[in-house]
């Protein structure tokens, strides 16, 4: 449900208790260094080590302390990195890149070939206990140093999303020296790469500190900024309730929320001295995981009826105001690979969806959920924060519409862990933020099917081996056109399936403060990146 934004007064009032931390006051001093303060929705970050995490509240960090080997901006576009330029063998079966021969991780290590290979290497080593970056590697089989600026990655069979993997984050390259001398538990935690600003601190529960790396001189072409930043510190500071971020907003102690609430997107975006940022991400958007290998998901049509019972246009103007778009497939639109096609399965019809329950055998009961062999047409809905509950209450009450009961319960990631191992849910929800098709494979192929002690996305239980050939094929090629027909193809049968149910576009919804500029999204339209910020 939602509701009346609370009163400036009230927010301020609550951030007194969350945000003990003493605050850097606004123009105490025209010589105060240019601080960038962001209040982060996640207070329990794990890693800060790229080859690790799988986690945009962890990426957040990340994205400012390294660069990538080809970068990218947040339409997807590629440029030149920290490889100057890269050339894919015809067979796909490997990528030569030459590299910049200037540039130095921030404990002074040079950035060379060798630096390339060790970060390969150990993000395919188990110990690493990689998670995003290790699928991003793809069939590696090594790479070979030609010379100490020029590196040929080798792999075991063809891998056409090579080049667009090395401009994501998790294939940042770190510096040998430091993870050698610290070991990967360490240098998760005082992680040391290339990039504009050097990690100082992290205090947990409370902030990461990163100052600007005054020697860098690398930045990509698309940056309006040259040398080092303008910006001579980030404060990264750990607030998950959102009205409490919003009113460090508002009482100046943050320059830029994250996941701001849509009511006060709406509000800021009118009020003076504010300005917000809407990210459309790439990658798969916000929608259900439903279970079908127990329960009512079982039946296809029980989950076909679910799709057509839910008018996604309605509910994201009901919710969003018109400022988050719905979804239709596995991809969001903005995602390269995407098939249109998905816009026209499942749309809303109640009259077709009750259909469907009767021909399975479900009939209305005495307090209007259905019945079959004396089972209520029931199951459990896991929502956790941001964006949930709200949009789990409202499709709870479009459930019940056709016959369906939805028990919604508020989670933490624990209990989600818990839910999946134990395969005690029914409906769950994921997204999952990446700028190629490729990323299907994490919700969808049936080598990610979670199992005892490895947390993997496939919860739904999809099991289709036409589909994972599908998969093969698409890392396969490199051809656009022929990886569209591959993944339009996949993106079919998921939603044949049923096993998928879209709800709406994932956004970043940023407000800022407006004393401040030059904020910009990365790669897939949700991390901020604050290299070019300066006073407005």
């Amino acid at each position: 449900m939602t509701g009346r934004p609370p009163s400036a007064i009230s927010r301020r009032a609550a951030i007194a208790g969350a945000l003990a931390a003493p605050m850097i006051a606004r123009g105490a001093s025209a010589q105060a260094p240019l601080t960038v303060t962001w209040g982060e929705d996640d207070a329990t970050p794990r890693t800060y080590d790229p080859r690790v995490t799988s986690s945009r509240h962890e990426y957040q960090v990340i994205a400012q302390i390294f660069d990538t080997l080809i970068s990218s901006d947040g339409s997807n576009k590629l440029f030149p990195g920290l490889a100057t330029a890269w050339e894919a063998a015809p067979d796909s079966k490997s990528v030569t890149l030459k590299l910049r021969n200037d540039v130095a991780f921030h404990d002074g290590t040079p950035f060379d070939a060798e630096a390339v290979k060790f970060t390969f290497d150990t993000i395919a080593d188990p110990k690493t206990a990689s998670e995003g970056a290790v699928t991003q590697l793809g069939p590696y089989a090594g790479c070979k140093v030609i010379d100490p600026y020029t590196v040929r990655v080798d792999y075991t069979q063809p891998f056409g999303a090579a080049i667009a993997s090395y401009a994501e984050g998790t294939l940042a390259p770190v510096s040998p020296t430091a993870v050698k001398k610290m070991g990967n538990q360490d240098f998760a935690r005082a992680p040391v790469g290339a990039g504009p600003f050097k990690f100082i601190s992290w205090e947990q529960g409370r902030q990461v500190i990163m100052e600007r790396f005054d020697k860098y001189n690398w930045a990509p072409p698309f940056n309006a900024n040259k040398g080092p930043s303008s910006v001579q510190r980030i404060v990264n500071r750990f607030i998950p309730d959102a009205s409490t971020r919003v009113a460090a907003l508002e009482a100046g102690e943050i320059d830029i929320s994250d996941v701001t609430p849509i009511l006060d997107m709406k509000r800021l975006r009118d009020t003076k001295g504010y300005t917000t940022m809407i990210g459309n991400a790439a990658g798969i958007p916000f929608g259900l995981e439903l279970n079908g290998s127990r329960g009512i998901f079982a039946d296809i049509n029980v989950r076909r009826a679910l799709a057509m019972a839910i008018d996604r246009p309605a509910l994201c103007d009901n919710l969003f105001f018109g400022l988050i778009g719905a979804a239709y497939g596995p991809l969001s639109a903005e995602t390269p690979g995407y098939w249109k096609g998905v816009e026209s399965m499942y749309k809303p019809d109640t009259k077709a969806a009750i259909a469907l329950l009767e021909q399975s055998g479900w009939k209305p009961g005495p307090d209007g959920i259905r019945v079959k062999n004396g089972q209520r047409l029931s199951g459990f809905y896991g929502a956790p924060p941001p964006l949930e509950p709200d949009t789990a209450v409202e499709i709870q009450g479009l459930a019940k519409r056709i016959g369906i009961e939805l028990k919604v319960e508020t989670i933490t990631f624990a209990r989600n862990q818990a839910l999946v191992f134990d395969n005690t849910f029914d409906a769950l929800p994921v997204r999952w933020i990446q700028a190629d098709p490729m990323c299907l494979e994490n919700l969808f192929a049936s080598v990610n099917i979670p199992s005892p002690g490895r947390y993997k996305y496939n919860w739904m239980q999809l099991k289709d081996a036409k589909l994972d050939a599908l998969f093969d094929d698409g890392r396969a090629i490199a051809d656009q056109t022929k990886r569209d027909a591959i993944y339009a193809e996949a993106q079919k049968i998921i939603m044949d399936s049923a096993l998928w149910l879209p709800i709406h576009n994932q956004v970043q919804t940023l407000a800022t403060r407006a004393d401040k500029k030059g904020y910009h999204f990365a790669r897939t339209s949700w991390v901020a990146l604050f290299y070019d910020v300066t006073k407005a």
